[in-house]
């Protein structure tokens, strides 16, 4: 039987809930309730948007604005502890390994 593709917004769904069920809910760096689910590397430098675990962490609205810092300063400004490397190694993973995972998505 052919596997059916996801559509994007299946494939958002999966990515905030995959993110959520490894935080249980809770901010990955402050603990407090979480709100978003933060794409560590920009989706726009990831294959298919990057929607995948190893690229996401859970946060608090408070650290999610300290996590995008990085993003809209184009990667100029960013607080100590608040780099990529540092959200990535605060989940488990990396830069190498979300780019791996990203490549797997399949979108219809």
């Amino acid at each position: 039987m052919k596997k059916m593709k996801k559509t994007k917004k299946e494939i958002r769904r999966d990515f905030r809930q995959s993110v959520f069920d490894r935080s249980g809910g809770l901010c990955e760096m402050c603990k407090d309730l979480a709100a978003d689910a933060h794409h560590i590397t920009d989706r726009n430098l990831m294959p298919n948007g990057g929607y995948v675990s190893e690229n996401g962490i859970a946060v608090c609205a408070k650290c999610h604005v300290r996590a995008e810092a990085y993003h809209i300063s184009g990667g100029k400004i960013c607080e100590p502890g608040w780099w990529p490397n540092d959200l990535y190694a605060a989940i488990g993973s990396s830069y190498e390994k979300a780019y791996e995972a990203s490549l797997q998505l399949s979108t219809s």
